[in-house]
């Protein structure tokens, strides 16, 4: 399979992730995808499969992957953590988006919620 040269985002997951460059706690939406994959990463490891996920819609934002990883620290992360991975940045968008949904489920749910309570 080949892989990405181009991170689309969803429509919902780009307006999530700019509602979260909103807060000022992010300097752009790159960096609140980035969070997000951290986040999914972090709180739905065991459950989530990034391989078998399918992203809705390819109505957000396109970032090319020289600016998503520019120095190919994320791609060696990904590679660690699914050994045997030739998908990274399938699975990094798969994780960006799925970060960014659920946090929208807590924004949706509870109000914007402290940045730093994600991180928890």
């Amino acid at each position: 399979m080949t892989d990405l040269v181009n991170i689309r985002l969803s429509k919902e997951a780009n307006d999530i992730a700019e509602t979260l460059v909103e807060t000022g706690k992010f300097e752009n939406v790159i960096t609140a995808t980035k969070f997000a994959l951290a986040y999914a990463l972090k709180n739905y490891f065991e459950e989530f499969d990034p391989g078998n996920y399918a992203v809705s819609d390819s109505g957000g934002n396109n970032y090319n992957i020289g600016t998503v990883d520019k120095d190919g620290q994320l791609s060696q992360l990904l590679r660690a953590i699914y050994p045997g991975l030739e998908t990274p940045y399938i699975y990094a968008r798969a994780l960006m988006v799925y970060g960014l949904l659920k946090i929208g489920e807590l924004i949706e749910t509870n109000g914007m919620p402290a940045v730093s309570s994600l991180c928890d």
